[in-house]
């Protein structure tokens, strides 16, 4: 057999002390970033989002917005997310826009997010028809996103056919039921209440609330429903539809406003001076904007419903205080509580995942349970479980707690907590 040349002996020993090297300096590496793969770790974690900043979801919008800020700070202040790939932790940064309250508009910024700023993850925008209106483009590049001030029901989900959105807000069959056995308790304890009105804008999440609510009252027998009727979410005067309220003279007026326009009608029933025992309105009555533009003596004893309160759990009173040291006093705005929610499940789901990969985020959304301030909470058919709805009065200038319920519809229930103040009974007239 004929030996081979020098030459190429020489050549192929190089060879192999080169592939050698490398592959040792390969098991070097892998060893000291905890099995890492080779792509260069990032600087930063871009998370896009677009934002009520204008038009008539802005009250709210700015909430969240805050919200968000807020959330930012929180895990930068932890060195930002632990990304096992990278086997370090990251900071986060925000890239945001303002959608004017616009859905088309949103749905152009998410593309625009996307294929433009390459961010690496999204954040959801504000408000329910917005939230849907940007589904295509999440299904499109297949993110997922945990939606937060949207109120989605699983049927719409399923109507939708999309595995990306995950609604940390309560389903609208939750929230109706929450009303009604908020109603049926203040029944049991005022005999002297009988008579309900319900008023609701006509947009996806109040016409949700006031179906529910009214079915479930219908139901179970709770009160006698005496007048209802709905107003369009950009009307500039609803007196005359409050002047019907006011002849059929409601002991509780139910009234399902969804962001602006609850300036409107709390303005409005106070011009007419229609005086129901009971009071009850829509989370954006627990906005700043709403809390600094009527006096003390104006919202005392109105009662609103939010997604949370500072007395449950300390992380929200550090939270609360974080945000009163910034923007000044909330009344347990609605639109925070869901997005202080999401950020911890957001923080949890993709730590857990260990990669900033869609799908790895996805599968830990769809299958983990999560550990919050909220409590023990994950995603059943995309929607959280189990929801919290808590009801605010005003009383002193105070938004103090007044009633909770728990739990996703059939099984909501109310929930009892030491921190629940007693109910400013009947409602004071208005001066």
């Amino acid at each position: 057999m004929a030996l081979m040349p020098r030459r190429t002996l020489i050549a192929i020993a190089i060879v192999i002390i080169i592939a050698t090297a490398l592959a040792t300096y390969y098991a070097i590496q892998t060893t000291q970033t905890g099995g890492a793969t080779a792509q260069k770790a990032k600087d930063v974690i871009k998370i896009g989002f677009t934002v009520a900043l204008s038009g008539g979801g802005a009250a709210s919008g700015i909430e969240q917005l805050r919200g968000y800020e807020i959330c930012k700070d929180w895990i930068n202040s932890q060195g930002g997310l632990y990304i096992r790939e990278y086997g370090k932790k990251i900071p986060i940064q925000l890239i945001y826009y303002d959608d004017s309250s616009d859905p088309a508009k949103a749905r152009s910024l998410y593309e625009k997010l996307i294929t433009e700023d390459k961010v690496d993850l999204l954040w959801a925008p504000w408000g329910t028809s917005i939230g849907l209106a940007v589904v295509p483009v999440l299904d499109k590049y297949n993110i997922p996103v945990i939606l937060n001030t949207h109120t989605v029901s699983e049927s719409t989900i399923k109507q939708l056919g999309t595995k990306n959105i995950f609604v940390t807000f309560s389903d609208h069959e939750s929230v109706g039921m929450a009303f009604a056995l908020f109603v049926k308790k203040l029944l049991a304890d005022h005999k002297d209440l009988r008579r309900i009105a319900i008023i609701y804008a006509e947009t996806d999440m109040s016409v949700g609330h006031f179906r529910w609510t009214k079915k479930v009252l219908e139901d179970q027998g709770i009160g006698e429903l005496v007048f209802y009727g709905s107003y369009p979410v950009a009307a500039t005067d609803v007196r005359g539809l409050l002047l019907k309220v006011k002849e059929a003279n409601p002991d509780i007026l139910i009234a399902h406003t969804f962001a602006g326009d609850t300036f409107l009608v709390f303005a409005q029933l106070r011009e007419l001076n229609i005086n129901p025992k009971v009071l009850l309105m829509g989370t954006a009555a627990t906005t700043s904007a709403f809390y600094t533009r009527f006096d003390n003596k104006t919202k005392e004893g109105t009662i609103a419903w939010t997604t949370w309160h500072p007395s449950l759990h300390p992380v929200l009173k550090e939270f609360f205080d974080t945000y009163s040291k910034k923007y000044g006093y909330t009344p347990s705005n609605g639109q925070l509580g869901v997005v202080f929610l999401s950020c911890f499940i957001f923080k949890e789901a993709v730590e857990k995942a260990g990669s900033l990969d869609p799908n790895k985020i996805r599968e830990v959304l769809n299958s983990e349970s999560f550990d919050t301030p909220f409590g023990r909470v994950r995603f059943r058919d995309q929607i959280i479980d189990p929801p919290l709805i808590l009801f605010i009065q005003y009383q002193d200038g105070l938004a103090q707690p007044v009633f909770i319920a728990s739990g996703r519809y059939p099984d909501t229930k109310p929930a009892q907590i030491a921190a629940l103040a007693d109910i400013i009974y009947p409602k004071p007239q208005w001066s």
